[in-house]
């Protein structure tokens, strides 16, 4: 029966030969067909090798162009870094420029002389550590780092020097720094030493502790932001400093690359409201040497702005939240805010810097220790007063306070 049946199918479709046509016809599509499926299948592996290997050249060409930070201390930056590379095609480069925002305030002694009065410690207790700078955190928070002089020490010991004022805060007084927005604070002044080499010791491990910089003679305060390297360098000039310091110092400074050099100075003579020569001779001095900015404290007043070799001296930014005094017959103080622009790792002379007005005190009667932005015509009064006092120093402010 199988025979019988494989005979006629063979004689059905194999002897006849319209159905031979038709078999050898689909025989040979078939092949056609398997033949191009497969030069398909290659074409397409081929474009998937090559979209490989174009994805791996611009991700080795986007981690080329990023930025890296060498050797530097410290990386808490209050903003990201942002890349303006493009890759199109052939891999291109377009230059990348970075801006970089730091804010600086005064005199920010935290803490009391208890020999006199307990009341900063009176208005801590009562309203807690945001209290001091909640009405200029708006500014302090939106830069990239903020720097104020920290006058005075976090310390327990009670080795008070032999001097008029000495102040001192609990540790747990750094909070008031940490909700404020402050980053860096300089040592370089004459209260840092009020409690001895103790309270100095016990000073620099509280702020390190809660990740505050500090600069001070040859301790210098290094950040990165946006992969750019920032140095801050203070000196105490009633202590004696020369011109060969600074200019050490900062080259230091230059040799572990930073970019933008910050110097703090404490130096002139309390209650004045212009520099002496050796405030001018030092600043001068700095800027020559590489220093990007310089600023001023101890006076306790605020003083002129010069601007020389394209670069600013502030020579004093006045209080700011200051405990040492309850009722300070000047109240003025002053934030000075300047944004830096790296091009292709090398700092640009821009002039992009304002000034913010500011009263150390919210209330007019008393020193209440949390400052303020002024505002209306307090604001116009106090940019005006600026102007008068930076006559001949090469700067003028506008009325919004940003420099001419």
């Amino acid at each position: 029966m199988r025979s019988t049946y494989k005979n006629y199918f063979f004689n059905k479709f194999f002897i006849n030969t319209r159905y031979r046509k038709l078999i050898l016809f689909s025989i040979a599509l078939i092949i056609c067909l398997v033949f191009c499926s497969g030069i398909a299948v290659s074409a397409t592996s081929a474009t998937e090798e090559n979209s490989s290997s174009n994805t791996q050249t611009e991700t080795a060409t986007n981690d080329t162009n990023s930025d890296t930070s060498s050797g530097t201390e410290t990386d808490n930056a209050k903003s990201d870094t942002s890349t303006n590379t493009k890759t199109t095609g052939k891999t291109s480069k377009k230059s990348k420029t970075v801006k970089i925002t730091i804010s600086a305030a005064g005199d920010c002694t935290l803490g009391v002389d208890s020999r006199y009065n307990n009341t900063f410690n009176n208005y801590y207790n009562k309203y807690g550590d945001a209290y001091f700078f909640k009405k200029v955190k708006s500014v302090f928070s939106k830069d990239d780092l903020t720097i104020v002089n920290f006058e005075g020490t976090l310390t327990n010991s009670t080795a008070r020097a032999n001097k008029t004022f000495t102040f001192k805060a609990p540790a747990k007084y750094v909070k008031i720094l940490k909700k404020g927005s402050v980053e860096v604070v300089t040592l370089a002044n004459n209260h840092t030493m009020d409690f001895g080499s103790q309270g100095f010791k016990d000073t620099k491990e509280t702020l390190k502790k809660n990740k505050i910089s500090y600069c001070e003679g040859s301790t210098i305060a290094y950040k990165t932001v946006k992969g750019v390297k920032i140095a801050f360098v203070g000196f105490n000039a009633l202590n004696g400093v020369s011109e060969q310091q600074v200019k050490n110092t900062i080259q230091t400074a230059k040799k572990k690359k930073a970019k933008i050099i910050i110097a703090s100075f404490h130096w002139g003579i309390e209650k004045e409201y212009y520099p002496n020569a050796r405030q001018k001779t030092l600043g001068r001095c700095a800027i020559s040497s590489g220093a990007s900015l310089v600023l001023g404290h101890h006076p306790h007043r605020v003083q002129g702005i010069e601007k020389y070799k394209g670069r600013y001296i502030v020579y004093s930014l006045g209080n700011f939240s200051f405990g040492g005094h309850t009722n300070p017959d000047d109240k003025d103080a002053l934030i000075f805010q300047q944004t830096f622009y790296v091009k292709n790792g090398k700092l640009q002379k821009k002039n992009d810097a304002k000034i913010v007005p500011c009263s150390i005190s919210s209330v007019s009667y008393t020193n209440n220790y949390q400052p303020k932005i002024l505002t209306g015509s307090e604001k116009k009064r106090l940019i005006k007063k600026i102007n008068t006092l930076s006559k001949g120093m090469n700067t003028s402010f506008e009325n919004s306070g940003k420099a001419k």
